[in-house]
C-alpha cells in the first residue's frame, strides 16, 4: 500500500513538473515564411504611415543620395518628408513632397519641381514597395524576440536582391548582388516595423553601407497637398 501511494505521489509530481515546464516555455516561435506572408498582407491594407530612413556610408554619386528622411506616406501616391541629402560632398537639408507623378523639393527656402525623388507610388506598389521587399527575402532564419521603438516584434534575418530596394535607393544595384537584410514584424498586428539592409544597393555603396527603414503610426490621418511653386530661376544676363 505504501509503495502504491509513493508511486502515485511521484506520478502527480512528474505531471506537475511537466505542466510547469510547458507554461514557462512561452509562446511558440512562429514560422518565418508565414510571418512574412502575413506582413505582406497587413502592409497592403494600411492607408497611411510614418517612415524614417537612415543611411550610413552611402556614396556621393548614389542615384538617390539621401542619408536620412523623416516623413509620411498616404497610400497610394502622396509623400511628404524632411530629408538630408548629399550634394557635392555636403549634407543639405531639403523638404520633399510627391503627389502622383508630380514631385517638389525645397532646398533654399523656395519650392521647385523635381524628378528622381522618393516615389510613394513605388513604395506602396505590391510589386516594388515594402510588400515586395518582404516577399523577396531569401533564406529567412528562425524568428527571434525583439523590439522596435518599444513595440514587440519578431526579427527575421535573410538575404535580399537589392534591385527590390529601388523605391528607397533610386535603383542602380549591380546584378547578382545579395545583401544581408533583417525585418521586425509586429507580434500583435503583423505589420513590418523595421527593415535593415546591409551592403551595396546602388552606385557608391560599399559593404559597410547600412540602410534602416522604420515604419510607425499605421493608419494615421494626414493631408498632403502640393506646395506653391516658385517660377524657374533665370540667370541675369
Amino acid at each position: 500500500m505504501f509503495r502504491r501511494r509513493a508511486y502515485g505521489f511521484l506520478l502527480v509530481l512528474l505531471l506537475l513538473l511537466a505542466a510547469c515546464e510547458g507554461s514557462s516555455s512561452g509562446p511558440k516561435t512562429p514560422d518565418a515564411r508565414q510571418l512574412i506572408t502575413k506582413a505582406q498582407t497587413a502592409i497592403q491594407k494600411v492607408t497611411a504611415y510614418h517612415f524614417n530612413l537612415k543611411a550610413v556610408n552611402i556614396g556621393a554619386n548614389a542615384v538617390l543620395p539621401i542619408s536620412s528622411a523623416d516623413g509620411d506616406i498616404k497610400v497610394p501616391d502622396r509623400l511628404k518628408a524632411t530629408a538630408n541629402a548629399l550634394f557635392a560632398g555636403n549634407n543639405v537639408q531639403v523638404q520633399l513632397i510627391a503627389i502622383g507623378n508630380q514631385q517638389y523639393i525645397n532646398v533654399f527656402g523656395g519650392w521647385q519641381t523635381a524628378t528622381g525623388l522618393l516615389d510613394p507610388r513605388t513604395l506602396s506598389d505590391s510589386q516594388t514597395g515594402v510588400a515586395a521587399i518582404l516577399g523577396h527575402i531569401q533564406s529567412p532564419g528562425t524568428p527571434t524576440d525583439s523590439k522596435v521603438g518599444g513595440r514587440s516584434c519578431w526579427n527575421i534575418k535573410g538575404k535580399l536582391d537589392p534591385t527590390y530596394l529601388a523605391g528607397i535607393t533610386g535603383g542602380g544595384a549591380p546584378s547578382g548582388q545579395l545583401d544581408d537584410v533583417s525585418t521586425c514584424i509586429g507580434k500583435t498586428d503583423n505589420l513590418p516595423y523595421q527593415i535593415i539592409i546591409n551592403g551595396v544597393a546602388t552606385l557608391g555603396d560599399t559593404a559597410k553601407t547600412v540602410r534602416t527603414f522604420t515604419l510607425s503610426n499605421f493608419g494615421e490621418q494626414i493631408d498632403i497637398q502640393a506646395p506653391g511653386v516658385n517660377p524657374p530661376y533665370t540667370p541675369t544676363p
